[in-house]
């Protein structure tokens, strides 16, 4: 029987596949042309869903017009495949006994009743029809019985008991067919690498003393290898201490790269695996001087994405590594600079023996700050100003500093992380390029809301081909939205605080001899709240002053308006807060606890406005370190708040 069900493989399976193939053409190329589907009889469809032996036992040839063989679904499933679904095992005995052919028919998805059966997690109808050669069928997918247990075990995590039967059923698969252990399916997986990518110990195991793996391919283990790093457990560990056979076999087995160019090495440092970097290295430390088609080379890797522990690991293994470079000409204080990787920045800056990264160049000129500046990354801009080693005036192939590849923005309105990577700069005194063209009507900007020098002179290349004047109008046109903005919110400041002044908290005295007079007139918060009123009332009627000057069309009084009244508001609006907040007290005092959290809230909202408006207010350079202080703290703060400093997160 045995022989025959090879025969039925060979001739039988290859008769069904030509079907489905057939079947496949007419619904891709009949589109809008009527057809009749396959059907299977009603009563022997029902009888096979619910495991009704008897009603199949009982079934004569003459009851129907088709023998059971020929029945199908639309979906070409015989009656042992939804039988198999169901996990009726009495039922496909019985339909194996009288009927063993349809164990070797397909169905439309080219599954054999074992394929659905292992789907389903029927553990004894797989043992059941798991005989000679059905486990190495693979079907549309490319996917083995073993596939497909394996799948399912590493999807389903809520229900232990079907995961442990996925997991029975994959054990006796790889006992009964151990070679399937490494077939290719159609994504080029095969089960010890998806067992390999899982961690699955105990089954990699299993598979790697029952298959022989000295005939799998090349290819194949280096996947494995790759597999288990990424997967970032000890597998990788296991597997390459068992194929050391393999690996003497085929020595340059640890140096193969993938179709990036990475070696297991550059995977292992690129997810920050610190057992596997060592267990490599510990074979060959060749691999740290191979890069992948991108030009990183392993510890590049680990420094984008801000593995620490992997670096120094590098760097005490191999102490010239710090000396390679990308593509780019760029060291690893470039890479995680431009990347934003903060803590490795702070690490590499803190080791005497890096200091020459510091100020190198890339093949393009640009230092680490040059790209941190490009990339807007303030927090790691903030670290390299406060390195005196740092220098800020070193210009990159272009003619730029720090503070003109800054000052280049990604749109007409500079979005937060870039105001605050241009602020880093400014605090530290970070200067612009000087340029020859540079006159003293027309200095160095250094502020992210007009044009950058750079753009200036391509600006006026065009002036010999075309006026200026669409030009400067299109710029007041930004700027007009902006002014106008400023100004209705100074304006309500204006109007809302003129009111409080003559109706304040508690009203007016009415006897004599304080008639007129204010009733808390001696209380010390209503003496704060008129304070604060009065400077929110005379800030606000200021930047309604100046920003009429903006209004007048002069582009050169747009800018001095807007740095003037900006930090101004800023002012007027912490003000009305706090005269907010006073306020409110008094008409509560009366109820202790509740006059406390008015204080509580207003106190922490104005602290948060102030934050928010301090660097703003101190657009100019800091170069005295007492100043830079002042403005630490509250900078940092807002880098967290804006998360700002979300790119210095280490992969999982």
């Amino acid at each position: 029987m045995e022989k025959e069900l090879e025969k039925e493989i060979a001739a039988g399976g290859e008769r069904k596949f030509r079907t489905a193939d057939k079947s496949s053409k007419i619904s891709t190329e009949s589109t809008g042309v009527s057809r009749t589907a396959q059907n299977m009889n009603p009563d022997l469809y029902m009888a096979a869903n619910r495991g009704d032996i008897d009603f199949i036992k009982q079934l004569k040839a003459e009851d129907m017009e088709r023998p059971i063989t020929f029945q199908e679904t639309p979906k070409s499933n015989t009656i042992l495949h939804i039988a198999a679904s169901s996990g009726h095992y009495q039922l496909v005995e019985a339909i194996c006994q009288s009927h063993y052919e349809l164990e070797l028919r397909i169905n439309s998805a080219g599954d054999l009743p074992l394929h659905v059966a292992t789907s389903g997690g029927h553990l004894d109808l797989v043992k059941k029809m798991a005989g000679t050669e059905l486990p190495k069928v693979k079907n549309n997918e490319g996917n083995t019985p073993l596939h497909l247990a394996l799948i399912n075990k590493y999807k389903v995590d809520f229900n232990l008991v079907l995961k442990s039967r996925y997991s029975e059923m994959a054990d006796f698969l790889v006992e009964q067919e151990p070679e399937v252990s490494y077939y290719l399916n159609k994504e080029h997986k095969s089960p010890l690498y998806m067992a390999a990518e899982a961690g699955d110990v105990k089954l990699v195991k299993l598979m790697i003393e029952k298959a022989n793996i000295s005939q799998m391919p090349i290819e194949e283990v280096q996947l494995i290898a790759h597999a288990a790093i990424t997967g970032k457990n000890i597998v990788l560990v296991y597997v390459l201490c068992v194929l050391e056979s393999v690996l003497s076999k085929y020595p340059e087995l640890i140096k193969e790269k993938d179709s990036k160019g990475m070696t297991p090495l550059s995977y292992a440092a690129s997810i920050g695996y610190l057992e596997g970097v060592r267990y490599v290295l510990n074979k060959s430390t060749y691999c740290i001087y191979e890069s992948d088609q991108n030009g990183y080379f392993p510890i590049h890797a680990a420094s984008s994405k801000g593995h620490i522990k992997v670096i120094q690991e590098f760097l005490q293994r191999c102490p010239d590594s710090v000396e390679l470079l990308n593509h780019q000409g760029r060291n690893i204080l470039h890479v995680a600079a431009m990347n934003g990787k903060a803590k490795v920045v702070n690490y590499i800056l803190k080791k005497p023996e890096l200091e020459m990264l510091i100020n190198e160049k890339d093949k393009d000129g640009n230092t680490s700050l040059h790209l941190a500046s490009k990339t807007k990354h303030p927090k790691v801009v903030s670290i390299l100003t406060w390195v005196k080693r740092v220098d800020l005036k070193l210009l990159n192939n272009k003619g730029e500093t720090a503070l003109d590849v800054a000052a280049k923005l990604s749109g007409k309105v500079p979005s937060y992380r870039e105001v605050l990577t241009w602020l880093a700069l400014i605090y530290a005194g970070a200067p612009n390029a000087a340029r020859p063209s540079t006159t003293r009507e027309n200095p160095p900007s250094s502020n992210p809301w007009e044009p950058s020098n750079m753009d200036k002179n391509e600006d006026a290349v065009k002036e010999n081909s075309q006026s200026s004047e669409p030009r400067e109008g299109t710029k007041m046109a930004n700027y007009k939205d902006m002014v106008n903005t400023l100004l209705l919110v100074a304006t309500l400041v204006a109007t809302v605080t003129f009111a409080a002044g003559f109706t304040v908290p508690g009203g007016n005295d009415d006897s004599d001899p304080h008639k007129g007079m204010a009733k808390f007139l001696q209380h010390h918060l209503f003496q704060a709240f008129v304070i604060s009123n009065t400077i929110a009332m005379y800030s606000s009627v200021t930047v309604v002053v100046a920003l009429i000057w903006a209004q007048l069309g002069d582009l050169d009084l747009v800018i001095p308006s807007l740095n003037f009244a900006v930090p101004v508001l800023g002012l007027a609006l912490i003000m009305v807060s706090s005269a907010f907040m006073t306020g409110s007290y008094l008409m509560v005092r009366g109820l202790n606890w509740l006059a406390y959290v008015v204080l509580i809230i207003g106190s922490f909202f104005i602290l948060i406005v102030t934050i928010l408006f301090l660097p703003l207010c101190l657009s100019s350079s800091l170069p005295h370190p007492i100043f830079r202080y002042f403005v630490y703290y509250p900078f940092s703060l807002l880098i967290i708040v804006t998360k700002s400093n979300a790119n210095d997160r280490e992969e999982k």
